[in-house]
C-alpha cells in the first residue's frame, strides 16, 4: 500500500511516499511560503526518485489543520485533486498531531505549538503510551506567555516544538522543566502525517475527494471582516420568531414542521433549545436540540435561501455546541441525509464523525440517513 502524505501547514512544504509502514522518500523545504510554485514540482521530484507513478498511489494524506489559511487550501486543493483523478480515499491527519508524532517514544510530555499570529499559537499536549500516541488536551488557541505559565505548573518534563518555538524563547526564562526540540524536530514531518495516515486508514478513518474538509480552527481575517459588516446576532428563539421560522422551514423542507410544532416545542418541551440568527432584525437561520440526559441532539437546522453561503449555518451549530457544553453535554448526534453532501462537510469540519445508517429515514424520499456524533469536551 502506497501512501503519499504532505503538509503545508506552516512555511514548511514536506511530501513524504510510505509503502507497507516503510518511508521509502521524503522531500522537506523551509524557504517560505511559496506552496503554489513548489508543491507539485515537489510531489513530481518525489514519485520519479522513488520510481512511482501517481496511479501506483493507494492513499492520499495531508495536514488538516490548524495552521496557515492559505497552506491548508492549497495542500487540500492537490490532494483532493490528485485522489479525485485516481477515485483513491484521502486522510485528514491533525496538525498537531503530525508535529507531536515525531517526538517519537519521548519520556516528556510533548506540547506541538503552531503560530497563530497576534502573539497566540494552536496548542495541545501529548504523551507516548505502549508505543501509542495520545492526546492529554484538546486543542487551543492561547497566548504564548499563558501557555508557558501553565505549562510551568505541570510540574513534569515538557518538549515544545514546532514553529510557534521562536515566540517563546523570550519567556520561557529559567525554567527547569521546558525544553525546546532541537531544529530538525521543530518542523512537521510528511513521513510523520504517512505514518498516522496509515493508522487511521487500517480503522476506518477516511474520507473521499468530496468530503474532506479542512480544520481552520479560526476565521481568516477577511471572513471576520465580512462578519462585522453583516451584524449577525445569535440568540434564543421567541415566540414572535415562529412565523419568520415556519417560511425558512417551508423553503428549506419537503416535509416542514408546522408553525404549531415550533411553537409547542418553545412552550412545553423542557429538554429543547433553540436559536436564531437575526441580521438588521430579520431571522436568516434557526437550529434546534433536544438534550436528555448527557447527550443533545440535533433536530433541525436552516437558513433562508437570501442568507446561505455565508457560513451562519455553521454559527447555529457552535451555537449549539456551546449550550450543550454548558448543560454539561457530553455527546451530540444528528442525522442527515446522505445526499446532503454540503452539510455533512459542515459537521465534519466541525468535528462530527459518521457513526452508522438509517435505512430509508426519510420518509419524503426513501432516502438512507447518516447518523453523525461529537464528542463534548
Amino acid at each position: 500500500m502506497n501512501i503519499l502524505a504532505i503538509d503545508t501547514s506552516s512555511a514548511t512544504a514536506t511530501a513524504a511516499v510510505m509503502r507497507d509502514g516503510m518511508l521509502i522518500g521524503e522531500y522537506i523545504l523551509n524557504n517560505g511560503k511559496t506552496h503554489s510554485q513548489k508543491l507539485l514540482v515537489m510531489i513530481e521530484e518525489l514519485l520519479k526518485d522513488c520510481g512511482l507513478k501517481p496511479s501506483d498511489l493507494d492513499i492520499f494524506a495531508c495536514s488538516s489543520g490548524p495552521g496557515s489559511f492559505t497552506g491548508l487550501r492549497i495542500g487540500a486543493a492537490t490532494i483532493k485533486g490528485m485522489a479525485h483523478v485516481l477515485k483513491k480515499p484521502v486522510i485528514g491527519v491533525p496538525t498537531l498531531d503530525i508535529l507531536a508524532y515525531s517526538l517519537y517514544n519521548c519520556s516528556a510530555i510533548i506540547c506541538p505549538v503552531l503560530d497563530a499570529q497576534r502573539e497566540t499559537v494552536y496548542s495541545s499536549l501529548y504523551t507516548w503510551e505502549s508505543g501509542r500516541l495520545t492526546k492529554l488536551e484538546d486543542l487551543r488557541v492561547i497566548s504564548a506567555k499563558k501557555l508557558i505559565e501553565y505549562l510551568k505548573t505541570l510540574n513534569q518534563k515538557v518538549a515544545l516544538l514546532g514553529d510557534g518555538v521562536y515566540l517563546f524563547r523570550d519567556i520561557i526564562g529559567d525554567s527547569e522543566n521546558i525544553s525546546i526540540a532541537p531544529p530538525a524536530y521543530q518542523l512537521p514531518r510528511a513521513s510523520s502525517c504517512a505514518a498516522l495516515a496509515e493508522e487511521m486508514y487500517n480503522i476506518g478513518q477516511y474520507s473521499t475527494y468530496d468530503s474532506f474538509v479542512p480544520q481552520y480552527i479560526r476565521k481568516s481575517q477577511a471572513e471576520v471582516e465580512y462578519e462585522k459588516k453583516q451584524k449577525i446576532d445569535i440568540c434564543n428563539m421567541e415566540h414572535k420568531d415562529v412565523e419568520q421560522v415556519f417560511e425558512i422551514e417551508e423553503l428549506s423542507f419537503k416535509t416542514p414542521w408546522s408553525k404549531e410544532a415550533f411553537t409547542e416545542e418553545l412552550e412545553k418541551n423542557k429538554l429543547a433549545r433553540y436559536v436564531v440568527a437575526r441580521i438588521d432584525g430579520k431571522v436568516a437561520a434557526y437550529g434546534g436540540m433536544w438534550m436528555v440526559l448527557d447527550e443533545g441532539h440535533i433536530t433541525n437546522i436552516a437558513v433562508h435561501p437570501e442568507y446561505r453561503g455565508q457560513k451562519i449555518g455553521e454559527k447555529i451549530v457552535l451555537s449549539l455546541i456551546e449550550a450543550a457544553r454548558e448543560s454539561n453535554v457530553n455527546k451530540m448526534t444528528l442525522e442527515v441525509r446522505t445526499s446532503n453532501v454540503p452539510a455533512r462537510n459542515l459537521y465534519k469540519k466541525l468535528g462530527f464523525i459518521d457513526f452508522g445508517v438509517r435505512k430509508g429515514y426519510y420518509s419524503d424520499t426513501g432516502e438512507d440517513a447518516v447518523i453523525m456524533w461529537k464528542d463534548i469536551n
